[in-house]
């Protein structure tokens, strides 16, 4: 082969080696702008997810308001329920005061009128002709007296201490003045009916004959 022919296959082979050196520095520059171009685009999309997923100013702003609407109704509910369960309290105290004095107004009333069968019986034991009666008559009233008591102290109804005792119109009721040597002035010294007190109240005065000294 002839030196010319050896020299243009020399010059040949650089410029193709020379060819092949620009296409890989171009095809390595298309890559990393490609690369680049994709780290830009996944960027991109993650701020775009992170400003989606962050709430903005208006939303928490509507997201305070409601919270403290919430809490205001809760407050307000609480409020009602402790307001209904003090009127109820307040409405069972007053029904059972209420249901407790007509049960003692109704027990006055009966017993009111147990008392005059008391004086009755009272007054047959305490008569002069009771003496003449048969024992076993007397007996019986006496026992029927004193199941009567029994019933009415059962109840809390109890006696009112009158003769010797200081008038009081708390507890006495004046029918007439007696001469008295025995007793001083205002000092009761005659029991005409017998009075009784139920529990701390007076269920009947007694009638007493007051000492004019």
């Amino acid at each position: 082969m002839s030196e010319k022919k050896e020299r243009d296959i020399e010059v040949a082979d650089g410029e193709n080696e020379a060819v092949d050196v620009v296409a890989q520095e171009e095809g390595q520059r298309a890559e990393e702008a490609s690369a680049g171009r994709g780290a830009d685009d996944k960027g991109a999309e993650f701020a775009e997810s992170s400003d989606a997923g962050t709430p903005q100013p208006d939303e928490q702003s509507d997201q305070g308001d409601e919270g403290q609407r919430l809490q205001a109704r809760i407050e307000e509910l609480e409020d009602q329920l402790l307001r209904v369960a003090a009127d109820f309290e307040n409405y069972r105290k007053r029904t059972a005061r209420q249901y407790e004095q007509q049960v003692k107004l109704a027990n006055e009333r009966v017993l009111g009128d147990l008392l005059e069968i008391v004086d009755n019986l009272e007054r047959a034991l305490s008569a002069e002709n009771g003496q003449s009666a048969p024992a076993s008559f007397r007996k019986g009233v006496e026992l029927i007296f004193i199941q009567l008591t029994t019933l009415l102290a059962k109840y809390d109804v109890t006696p009112i201490e009158a003769v010797g005792k200081p008038f009081d119109p708390t507890y006495h009721e004046a029918v007439m003045q007696v001469e008295s040597e025995e007793h001083a002035e205002g000092v009761v010294a005659l029991e005409l009916s017998k009075g009784y007190m139920l529990g701390d109240k007076v269920l009947r005065h007694s009638k007493v004959g007051v000492s004019r000294g």
